[in-house]
């Protein structure tokens, strides 16, 4: 822990800040999954994602890789952030600063068990994967949270 901590002070202070950030967003994403009901969850997602809205007063926006890597290293400090955590924390901060994200949810066959299945969700910005990669391929069943446009 104590190294954790010796690394996080040893960054660039904006690099810092970011990685605090995702930090906190990840542990509350986390902490809604575990506390609520899924379809509370969402309901509440869904007005803080409306009270976030889009930060246009600030005049340096992180690189959407950079938002990514922020959530990624984070999650490895918030037990239990699966990739569901991951996909709807890194929507959260794509979205604040101007990127296009839409956390997806699929499923795929089990190559163990015949009948059984995987479940997976994933985040997708300008028609690429930027959260829950995989080789496996997952047929999508859903799309969380889409903005719709304006």
């Amino acid at each position: 822990m104590l190294r954790c901590i010796r690394s996080l002070l040893l960054r660039p202070p904006p690099e810092r800040f970011l990685l605090i950030k995702a930090l906190l967003v990840v542990a509350a994403v986390r902490g809604g999954l575990l506390l609520l009901s899924f379809p509370i969850f969402q309901i509440l997602f869904e007005r803080v994602r409306a009270a976030m809205g889009v930060r246009r007063e600030i005049t340096s926006v992180p690189l959407k890789t950079q938002l990514v890597w922020a959530v990624r290293a984070a999650s490895h400090y918030v037990p239990g952030a699966t990739c569901l955590t991951q996909a709807l924390a890194a929507q959260l901060l794509l979205e604040r600063y101007g990127y296009p994200a839409h956390v997806c949810i699929g499923v795929a066959k089990s190559g163990e068990n015949q009948g059984a299945f995987q479940a997976h969700a994933w985040l997708e910005s300008d028609g690429e994967v930027v959260v829950g990669e995989s080789e496996i391929d997952f047929v999508p069943l859903t799309t969380l949270n889409k903005r719709r446009a304006p």
